[in-house]
């Protein structure tokens, strides 16, 4: 417990001292996020702080079985945004294959696809969130890799 305390007290340490060297370094909006799109929301501790658009999410189905559920996730301390995919049960995660995507709202051929495939959620890579986001998935029957769907799950 005392260990753990000791982490969390060092991590808002960090994250403070950070926040005050880009204040004091007069840095802008755009610097905080240099370089988060593209990268994994949970490598980078995002996805600790990040929260969903909606809390029901978006419902995937195959025919009248339901497959998953969708998200659109922000993080305001990363100032990213990515797609996440929940399957329904342990079934559904053994026949299925969802790709997850997000991209900026009004740009194409930016998806960021799952770096973790084989996870539950399945999550995509961050885009830059300073803009609104949009997120999807791709779902495929496993291990056939036959096309199910594609479901658009939100934009913020």
């Amino acid at each position: 417990m005392v260990d753990r305390t000791r982490a969390r007290l060092g991590r808002v340490a960090t994250a403070t001292l950070s926040t005050a060297a880009i204040l004091v370094a007069g840095a802008t909006p755009a610097a905080a996020v240099s370089g988060i799109t593209g990268q994994d929301p949970y490598s980078t501790g995002c996805y600790d702080n990040g929260w969903q658009w909606s809390s029901t999410g978006t419902p995937v189905y195959d025919g009248s079985r339901k497959v998953g559920t969708g998200y659109l996730r922000y993080s305001g301390g990363c100032v990213a945004n990515w797609s996440e995919f929940r399957y329904e049960d342990a079934s559904a995660y053994n026949d299925y294959s969802a790709r997850p995507s997000a991209w900026e709202d009004g740009v194409s051929g930016t998806d960021q696809y799952s770096p973790n495939l084989w996870l539950n959620p399945v999550y995509s890579r961050m885009v830059d969130g300073r803009g609104a986001a949009c997120a999807g998935a791709q779902v495929y029957r496993y291990p056939s890799g036959q096309w199910v769907s594609w479901t658009f799950f939100a934009c913020a």
